[in-house]
């Protein structure tokens, strides 16, 4: 069965496994990669993200150490960031994130509204909205902090992170 997959192309794989597993499946041919070839079936989760929910690998040999090495985070980022592209025009439309002439309060309404934005297509909002801003996470946990303590948000969830 596995030399059937070997001579697909990525988009044959996806549909195959669509056709028989259902959901939806993103496959990769990489030589950095893990492995040579592998797929990924992801499902919406609670908050509305896309989750892996199944994994399929083909090569030579299937260690631990190259299975622990399967980047999860990072293709559940990248999925969830190709499906709400949407999502990602809306960020752009947004101010830039910094402090600039504005005041505490419309400052923290700012960084309320990125934050949302964020954590609608990725697990990680504040490491998305440091990255995009150009400054360290720790930064930006401060600024949500402020946001959350003017009500601009909700308290934490905790053990969401």
């Amino acid at each position: 069965m596995a030399d059937q997959w070997q001579n697909m192309d990525e988009s044959e794989i996806e549909r195959a496994l669509t056709s028989t597993f259902g959901g939806m499946w993103r496959s990769w041919v990489s030589e950095k990669a893990p492995f040579k070839r592998a797929a990924a079936q992801f499902a919406e989760g609670k908050d509305g993200r896309l989750v892996m929910s199944g994994l399929l690998v083909l090569d030579e040999a299937i260690t631990t150490d190259r299975l622990k090495s399967v980047p999860v985070r990072a293709l559940e980022n990248s999925w969830n960031l190709t499906k709400n592209e949407d999502a990602r025009e809306e960020i752009r439309k947004l101010p830039k994130l910094e402090r600039a002439s504005r005041s505490p309060e419309e400052f923290a309404q700012l960084v309320a509204e990125h934050y949302k934005a964020w954590a609608a297509i990725v697990a990680h909002p504040v490491a998305a909205m440091a990255a995009d801003a150009n400054v360290k996470p720790p930064t930006v946990h401060g600024w949500v902090r402020e946001a959350r303590l003017r009500g601009f948000l909700p308290p934490a969830t905790r053990g969401k992170g």
